[in-house]
C-alpha cells in the first residue's frame, strides 16, 4: 500500500506538471481536448499504477528510485536535455492550437490516429517497464536490487523500448490536441534528446553491466525500428 501511495502522489504530481504544461501558456481552461488529455491520462495511470504493484511492484519501485547520487557521469546534463524536449512537446500544442497555426487545423480523422499513437506509446512504456525491473528514471546501478540485464519481452525487439514509447506518446499527444506543428517539433526535439542520452546510457552499461556488450550485438535496433 505505501508504494502505491508514493506511486499515485506521482501520478498526481505529473497531471499538475502536464496540465500546467498544456494551458498555462494559453491562460485559460477552456480547451476541451487538453481536459480530455489529461482525463484519460489520469485513468491510465491509476489503472496502471494499481495493475504494476499488485504484479509487478519492482518494476514500479524502480520508476521510483532515482540514484542521483550514483548517477551515471554526463547523465544528469542528458536527463535535463531529455525532460526539457519532453516538457516542450506538451507546450508547443496550445500556443500553436490557440496563438500561431502554423500548419493548417488538424480534423478529427488525425485526432483519432493521433489518439491511437498517444496509446500505442502509452503501452509501450508500460510494456518496458514490465519486461525491466530496473527501467530508473536515472542511469545507475542498483547494486542493491540485484541489477541485471534486461533482454526479453520488448526489449528483445529494441535496447531502448520506452525511449520509442516516449516518443509515440508525446507525437500522438500533440496530434490529439490539434497541432501537426508541435507534433513534428516534439519528434525531432525527443530524438535528438534521446540518441545523446542513449550514448552515454550505453557507455556506462557496457562499463558496468555484465552481459550488456553481447545484448548490443544481437540488438542492433537502439530505439526507432529500421533507423536507428
Amino acid at each position: 500500500m505505501v508504494l502505491l501511495f508514493k506511486a499515485l502522489i506521482g501520478v498526481g504530481f505529473q497531471l499538475v506538471l502536464f496540465g500546467t504544461l498544456l494551458l498555462a501558456p494559453i491562460g485559460t481552461l477552456n480547451w476541451p481536448h487538453a481536459v480530455s488529455w489529461l482525463l484519460v491520462y489520469a485513468a491510465l495511470s491509476f489503472a496502471s499504477c494499481v495493475f504494476l504493484a499488485l504484479f509487478r511492484p519492482k518494476a514500479l519501485e524502480a520508476r521510483l528510485r532515482a540514484g542521483r547520487q550514483e548517477q551515471a557521469q554526463g547523465d544528469r546534463p542528458a536527463f535535463l536535455y531529455f525532460a526539457s524536449a519532453l516538457c516542450l512537446s506538451f507546450i508547443l500544442p496550445g500556443l500553436d492550437v490557440h496563438y500561431w497555426s502554423v500548419f493548417p487545423e488538424v480534423d478529427d480523422p488525425v485526432r483519432g490516429v493521433g489518439l491511437v499513437i498517444f496509446l500505442l506509446g502509452y503501452i509501450f512504456v508500460l510494456l518496458s517497464m514490465l519486461a525491466n525491473e530496473f527501467a530508473a528514471p536515472t542511469v545507475h546501478m542498483q547494486t542493491d536490487a540485484g541489477h541485471a540485464l534486461a533482454d526479453r519481452g520488448v526489449y528483445r525487439l529494441m535496447r531502448h523500448p520506452m525511449y520509442f514509447g516516449f516518443l509515440l506518446f508525446c507525437a500522438g499527444s500533440a496530434l490529439w490536441l490539434g497541432s501537426y506543428f508541435s507534433a513534428l517539433a516534439s519528434i525531432i526535439l525527443l530524438m535528438l534528446a534521446t540518441i545523446y542520452r542513449i550514448r552515454i546510457e550505453e557507455a556506462f552499461l557496457v562499463e558496468n553491466l555484465s552481459g550488456y556488450a553481447d545484448y548490443m550485438a544481437r540488438v542492433k535496433t537502439r530505439f526507432l525500428p529500421l533507423i536507428y
